[in-house]
């Protein structure tokens, strides 16, 4: 039985994703960033990037670091593993920047977000509150859970 069959095998949801993510993470280490990682991975190490900046100070945190280089592809894995109202979220974060304003380079953003009116920055705080009431709503640690169980293969250990 491979690694994975044993994981996905594990009682406890929590325990599937930190055994999953501890892989994928040691993974990463040793390779050249994401490079080196099947879609299913970095579909996993999006989500958990993006759920450690929002845990971390919310959507202007999210913005303001290297994490929001990568809001597009974000908002893509939430949508691969079937949570459409987190990614839609997301979606509405990225465009109170106005159209054509949203950099995935952090320089860029951070000059855009220096020239962003108060408006915006209080959106991205109505956002964070949608964001964390909604989680209750969209299960997505069940969500990614099945993501890796429908998808052993990319997950191979």
């Amino acid at each position: 039985m491979s690694k994975i069959n044993e994981i996905v095998n594990l009682a406890d949801e929590i325990e599937i994703i930190e055994a999953v993510g501890t892989i994928i993470w040691n993974k990463k280490e040793e390779t050249d960033g994401f490079t080196d990682l099947s879609e299913g991975e970095k579909t996993f190490v999006l989500i958990d990037i993006f759920e450690g900046a929002m845990n971390e100070g919310g959507f202007q945190f999210f913005f303001e670091n290297e994490t929001g280089d990568y809001a597009r592809e974000i908002v893509e894995a939430y949508k691969k593993i079937g949570a459409t109202k987190t990614a839609n979220i997301i979606a509405k974060a990225i465009g109170l920047f106005g159209i054509n304003n949203f950099s995935e380079d952090l320089e860029t953003r951070e000059l855009a977000m220096e020239k962003l009116d108060d408006s915006v920055f209080s959106g991205w705080e109505d956002l964070d509150e949608i964001f964390f009431n909604d989680e209750q709503e969209e299960d997505v640690v069940a969500l990614i859970v099945r993501y890796i169980k429908n998808n052993k293969n990319e997950f191979n250990y």
